[in-house]
Order: structure tokens, then C-alpha cells, then sequence
């Protein structure tokens, strides 16, 4: 572990559970590590507190809904670190908000969401526009095609449990039967996105029914797919690691030098997870570095390798 991490032993063996499934209770996880129930729920929510654990969200499968998913990058009208850093702690609340980015030239903010037509992404991009439009200066938005890696498990694994895990490309989920969900599993879900961890009988009040019947609709979904798990959004700089985002424009190019592309993506060891945008030339990932100038490597490498393919590569530090 590296000397800068801030989690100890104990914290780890409780990550290693949330990590299995985000909505453990703490209270079940008591029993698993022989640890008391209070000592876990204070250690998870100082976790939360020291910023490790950005927040839980639901992972989607978005086959099973014709969901797609939507990263937006967002810049503020504010000139200074203090001003920035100041408005997203106010902010942090917002279910969408996934992290901050520190950059000097790009973006501020990165936000993600799930919609199932263009007229409810419209809606929730304006909620989102509305949540910022003080100090909302520019947005740009990236439209997911498909998940290309998922290599978070295995960097985790080395980084912090010392467990050596096979690198597998990440398989895309084979198409189920679409499944409905009615208005009351839609507002369950929405609940789940702003808080992975919120408790059965606090959605039962929002929506007048019982905890039992709650329960029931969450475990549907994740029975029929919709909800593959819930998992924590790690900021890994808090474990020694330097966390960076990054969307790579390509030129156009033919099907196979595509593929070689995504194939140096997935094979990389930095990369975290890559998504590919329905704008077949432009790929959005996350990275994890052991050292701060490997984002440089990593970028002029990529590019000296793709010379006539790559337009551009922006990088942003996630803090």
C-alpha cells in the first residue's frame, strides 16, 4: 500500500465487502470481520468523509432497459482552486456528480446519467444545467456505445489487497429480454443513482408503501438484470494512486485500425475503464498512475503510436 493511503487494515477488510456488494449492511459486515456494528458504520461513513468513497451508485445494465448512459463534462465560471473546491462540496449532494476534475485549461466537473429516450436525457441534462447555472460556463457531452474495459477490480486488487488477478477483456453483457419497469421502479431507481446505500424503509416513505415491498422491487430488478450491483465510486488518489480522466478523438479510420486502437486501450495497465462513444472516433477512460508524470508517458505514447489516427488527447486530473 502506498505510504500516502489513508485506509487502515480494517478499513480494507469493509472495503473488500462493499466492494462485493455496495448495499452490505454494516451490521452484516460486522459479523463477516468480527468487528462491532457501530465501529463499521462510523469507519464507512469516515471513508465517505475523507472522500475515498465518492458515493454508491447502482451499476446499470442498460441492454435490459435500452438505457444509455451519458458522461458530461462541465466547466465553472469560477477563476480560483479555493471558489471551485468551495461550490462542489456544496454540491457533492447532486446524484449525478461523479467527480472533480483539477485542470487548468479543461474541465471542472464530471457528471454521469442513464436515460432511456432523448426526451428524458433532455430533461435530466436540464436539471443538471439548472443545478449549475450560477457559474455554469461550458459542457460537453459524451454518448456511451459500450463498455471496451473494466479493469478497476484488478488495479484494486493490486494496489490494495496484494491479490493477483487475471487482466480479462471486458465481455459485453449478451441482450436480454427488455424489461419494463413502471413508475414506481423508476423512482426507486432514481433514489438508488443519488444514493446506492439509502435505506428500504426510507424509499418506502417517499413513496408510501411498505419497506417489504421495497425490498421486493429492488431484488426484481436486480433478478431480471436491470441492477447488476451496486458498487462504491472509489477516488483512488486517496489510496496512493494519481487518478486521471481522459477522451481520446480520432481521426477517421477503417474498421481493423479501430480495433487496434481498443485493443492498446484495453492492454494498457493504467486504464481503469474506457467507454466508447456512439461517435465511433472518441473514446472517454479513467487511469490510475503509481506516478504523476506516467500520465505524460502514457499520452505521448499513445499518440507516437496512433500518429495519423489520434486528433486530439485531453487530459484531466481527478481529485
Amino acid at each position: 500500500m502506498k505510504k500516502n493511503a489513508i485506509i487502515t487494515s480494517k478499513d480494507l477488510l469493509i472495503l473488500q465487502r462493499l466492494l462485493e456488494d455496495g448495499r452490505k449492511s454494516s451490521a452484516s459486515i460486522s459479523k463477516e470481520i468480527d468487528l462491532g456494528r457501530e465501529i463499521v458504520n462510523y469507519r464507512i461513513k469516515r471513508l465517505i468523509k475523507e472522500n475515498l468513497i465518492v458515493k454508491f451508485i447502482p451499476k446499470i445494465n442498460e441492454k435490459t432497459l435500452n438505457y444509455q448512459e451519458y458522461i458530461i463534462l462541465i466547466k465553472l465560471n469560477l477563476e480560483d482552486e479555493l471558489s471551485k473546491g468551495q461550490f462542489v462540496r456544496e454540491h457533492m449532494g447532486n446524484k449525478y456528480l461523479i467527480w472533480f476534475i483539477k485542470s487548468n485549461e479543461g474541465w471542472d466537473l464530471i457528471v454521469r446519467l442513464y436515460a432511456q429516450s432523448v426526451e428524458e436525457f433532455k430533461l435530466k441534462l436540464a436539471e443538471i444545467l439548472e443545478s449549475f447555472s450560477e457559474v455554469l460556463a461550458n459542457y460537453y457531452t459524451i454518448i456511451s456505445s459500450e463498455e471496451i474495459a473494466e479493469h478497476e477490480k484488478t488495479i484494486l486488487n493490486r494496489e490494495l489487497f496484494n491479490k493477483k488477478t487475471k487482466t480479462l477483456d471486458f465481455k459485453i453483457i449478451k441482450d436480454k429480454n427488455q424489461t419494463h419497469l413502471d413508475e414506481k421502479d423508476n423512482f426507486i431507481l432514481g433514489l438508488l443513482e443519488e444514493d446506492g446505500r439509502i435505506q428500504y424503509k426510507d424509499i418506502a416513505t417517499r413513496l408510501d408503501i411498505s419497506s417489504d415491498t421495497v425490498k421486493y422491487r429492488i431484488d426484481k430488478m436486480m433478478e431480471h438484470g436491470v441492477i447488476e450491483k451496486f458498487i462504491p465510486v472509489l477516488n483512488l488518489n486517496k489510496v496512493g494512486l494519481f487518478q486521471y480522466a481522459a477522451i481520446i478523438k480520432c481521426k477517421y479510420f477503417r474498421k481493423e485500425e479501430e480495433e487496434s486502437i481498443i485493443s492498446e486501450i484495453k492492454k494498457a495497465p493504467y486504464v481503469v475503464k474506457a467507454i466508447k462513444s456512439l461517435d465511433s472516433k472518441e473514446y472517454f477512460i479513467t487511469l490510475a498512475f503509481e506516478e504523476d508524470r506516467e500520465h505524460i508517458i502514457f499520452k505521448e505514447a499513445f499518440e507516437k503510436k496512433f500518429i495519423d489516427k489520434i486528433e486530439s488527447i485531453e487530459m484531466f486530473k481527478i481529485d
